[in-house]
Formats: C-alpha cells, structure tokens, sequence
C-alpha cells in the first residue's frame, strides 16, 4: 500500500476503516476499487470504468494507454490491474506506454512550466530492462509522442476501442500530442474514455499552461470531442476526499453512434432506469 492510501486510511471514520482493511485482505478488484485500497487507484478505477463501459456498449476488449512511462511503475501497474480486472469482468485489455526515452524535451517559454520542469527530467533509465519486466504484456513505444501518435491512432479499432488514457507528460506542448489520441474514427473509442492527468494540481497550475492548457485548447479545437471533468466522483464511495478525484476526467466522443439514437430497450419508470444505470457501473 502507497503513503497517500495510508495517509487516507488513517483519516477514515472507523466503520470505513474497517471495510477498507477488510476489502485490502479479501476483496477482489471490483470492491478493492470500490475502496480505494489499490496501490494505483486512480488506474484501477479508470481500467474498470473502462471495462464496465466496454461490456455496457457490447465490447470484450479494450485499449488503455499511458503517456510518460518514466520508471515504468505505471505501465507494471496496467499489466497487474489488467489481469484482475479481466477475471472479475472478461473484458481484455490492450496496454500501450508512450515515452520520449530521453525525460522531458525542450522546456521553453511559460506554458511548459519552466519554473517547476527542466530538459531531461524524468528519463526512463533502462529501456531493455523495463521491457524484460513487461514481457510481451505492453506495448512500449518509444519517441517523440508527436512523431509516434499517428500511427498507434491508425491500429485502434471498433472491436479494441480506447477506453482509458493517462496523461502524466508534464509538459503543455506533449499534453497537446498526447490528446492526439482522440483524433481518430469515432468508433475506435468508447462513447466516454476515462482520462487520468497526473499534473494539474501543484500550485502553479492554470489553465494558460500545462496539461491544463492542453484540455483548453483541445476543447476549442473540437467540435464533437469535448473533455470534461469527472461528475461521477466520489459518487456513494465510502472515501469522499482523496487528491486523484479531481484528476478524472472524461473526454465525450459526441459523434459516436452509440450518442446519436436511443438504446433498444423497453422503457423504464425512474426507479427502474436508475437501479438499471446503478446496475451497469454507469452511476
């Protein structure tokens, strides 16, 4: 268990102290995320989000990407909750890394946060290593995001559709390439693909620079792809503060066709069409 899920465990009333510690020990991933007692929870919640729409809109596999490997703590963390997930849902997962190889490129001019961020931080240190560790589970791919998002774009398909992306670039300008992501068919994303940015909270923070900036400019950029925080959280969840909540978001594919007509169904009073929202994870 990471400091931050120990910083929380010891504010928790006792009662969900108790269901956090027993969830820890016994639970599977699904109340583990429930929880938040996984080590990578914003991940878990993201991949499951993920894997709970797929079923929803009729997939069994999905794509999840994270974008700034550095050490490759998170792209491990991907693989591990990738297995539990599929156990507990059956939706597969297709796991891809983006990272320059070389930390942070050109840090310039205020919108890159000079102040905070310098050329080279964060270097991925041992490349072939990292790739023993993942053994064949990842995708790594190595470069410039603004060199290597087209073609990864061009492989994602209505029967592997992205459905989970984590943006931990730091830098404004690879946030901006790094959103790139959503520039293909409509069908090659879920409806709504959870994204995780790791950079928006420090106290520098606004949205004429960094991943912020990124999240404008998308938006005004796109007609039919919008990003928008996350309205779900903390929902019924028994922790109600915790620092990654604020840093869900969702980017809307307006233009998918499961957003155009109504789902063939027979129609619900408001009890019903909530216990059947309640029902498929979409609360």
């Amino acid at each position: 268990m990471n400091l931050e899920n120990i910083k929380i465990l010891l504010h928790d009333p006792p009662l969900v102290l108790l269901g956090r510690i027993f969830s820890r020990a016994f639970g599977n991933i699904i109340s583990q995320e429930h929880w938040c007692v996984c080590d990578r929870p914003s991940y878990a919640y993201g991949m499951l989000r993920a894997a709970t729409l797929a079923r929803y809109f009729g997939c069994d596999k999905v794509t999840v990407c994270e974008f700034g490997v550095a050490h490759g703590g998170g792209l491990l963390a991907m693989i591990e909750l990738g297995h539990k997930i599929t156990k507990a849902t059956g939706v597969k997962f297709r796991i891809a890394g983006f990272d320059t190889g070389r930390g942070l490129l050109k840090v310039e001019g205020y919108k890159e946060h000079p102040e905070v961020w310098s050329s080279g931080d964060f270097a991925l240190v041992d490349v072939e290593k990292l790739k023993l560790r993942i053994n064949g589970e990842a995708e790594l791919i190595i470069g410039d995001i603004k060199d290597t998002i087209g073609g990864f774009v061009k492989t994602l398909t209505q029967d592997c559709p992205l459905g989970f992306v984590s943006v931990d670039v730091d830098l404004y300008s690879a946030a901006a390439h790094s959103l790139e992501c959503f520039n293909g068919d409509p069908e090659s994303y879920l409806p709504c693909v959870p994204v995780y940015f790791d950079d928006i909270n420090f106290y520098f923070c606004n949205h004429w620079c960094g991943e912020l900036a990124a999240i404008e400019e998308f938006n005004q950029n796109n007609r039919s792809r919008k990003i928008d925080i996350d309205r779900t959280l903390p929902g019924k969840r028994p922790v109600k503060f915790t620092r990654w909540y604020s840093q869900m978001y969702g980017c809307h594919v307006l233009d998918h066709p499961k957003r155009q007509n109504s789902l063939s169904r027979s129609s619900l009073n408001m009890d019903q069409h909530r216990k059947f929202l309640s029902g498929q994870g979409i609360l």
